[in-house]
């Protein structure tokens, strides 16, 4: 029986993640699954590190969607668009890949997935409606989703300081 560090160490380069840097939400987790199930297989963690990704993309496109629809009431869900999309290809790799328009994560993390979908509605956005969203209100240039301090950010890259974050992609998150 593998202790911890070694099974960890497995799982990940079973994911495609040894040696990434993952965040510690991630590594947190996995910790968790391990004291609640123990040792499993890399099948089984690729597929539970997949659902996971998936369900939280889900979420994160909830919370991007009542920002949408609360800033320029547009509808960005219903049975016209259907942008959310998982792959599931061993070519890509053994774990799932979830697509918003053209971009994708793979990666169980909330800040990485909630800034994956902030970009991928803000581009279903551009595109459908010929709307820029959101905007800074200083001035009046289009966001970009970014990190401040691991918290999913909209920042614009205008002003003296070369940009400003604007606020947080979750509004419950605090900067």
């Amino acid at each position: 029986m593998a202790n911890f560090a070694d099974w960890q160490d497995r799982m990940l380069r079973a994911a495609w993640r040894h040696g990434d840097d993952l965040p510690v939400e991630v590594l947190e987790w996995i910790s968790e699954l391990y004291g609640e199930v123990g040792e499993i297989s890399e099948e089984v963690f690729c597929e539970l590190w997949t659902a996971r990704t998936f369900s939280m993309a889900r979420a994160a496109f909830q919370v991007i969607k009542k920002s949408v629809e609360g800033e320029i009431g547009k509808k960005v869900t219903g049975e016209e668009y259907c942008y959310i999309d998982y792959v599931r290809d061993p070519d890509i790799g053994p774990v799932g890949v979830v697509r918003i328009k053209s971009v994708e994560v793979s990666t169980p993390d909330w800040e990485e997935i909630l800034g994956t979908m902030a970009e991928g509605v803000q581009e279903f956005v551009m595109s459908h409606y010929r709307i820029v969203w959101p905007v800074c209100e200083n001035h009046r240039k289009g966001l970009h989703a970014g990190y401040f301090r691991g918290i999913s950010v909209w920042r614009c890259r205008e002003g003296r300081a070369g940009g400003h974050v604007v606020r947080a992609i979750d509004p419950a998150a605090r900067l």
